[in-house]
């Protein structure tokens, strides 16, 4: 993973190490995450709330996808298998959910704490196949962090 990279997860961890909630942890890194690529059109959170995903802290277009199915989309189907998940293009994928018109492709990483799925960070695109592994590999990296923040504040 680049230097670039690497100085958005030290930030991220910086960045929350001082928030003291759920909501205040995942609004500063949302918007560090967004920050990150001007291409990134949609950056957010989406938590497991009752078996469902509700969305959380978010920069973007207006959702109707507040509350998505284990199973259904790419972030029910991320968040159900425990894995991320990157698509190339949507528009080839029969599990997106349209958010945007214009969006062409979307990372999802999983928030994991053992084998629980807390939530996830969901990343829409308006470029097609734009999400690398090293992109991958950073929110993993951040999702940890996130995580282990979440666990300290209770």
């Amino acid at each position: 993973m680049d230097s670039k990279r690497q100085q958005l997860v030290q930030a991220v961890r910086a960045a929350i190490a001082g928030e003291e909630s759920e909501p205040e942890i995942l609004q500063k890194a949302i918007e560090l995450i967004d920050a990150f690529s001007a291409d990134f059109n949609w950056t957010g959170f989406y938590m497991m709330r009752d078996r469902m995903l509700e969305v959380g802290p978010y920069i973007g277009p207006k959702t109707e996808h507040t509350r998505i199915k284990l199973n259904e989309g790419i972030c029910g189907t991320a968040a159900s298998q425990k894995k991320s998940l990157i698509v190339d293009d949507v528009n080839a994928d029969p599990r997106f959910l349209a958010c945007s018109l214009t969006t062409r492709s979307e990372i999802v990483v999983p928030l994991m704490d053992g084998q629980t799925c807390l939530g996830e960070i969901d990343i829409d695109s308006d470029k097609p196949s734009y999400f690398t592994d090293d992109d991958r590999r950073m929110l993993e990296e951040i999702a940890v962090v996130v995580v282990d923040r979440l666990r300290q504040v209770g």
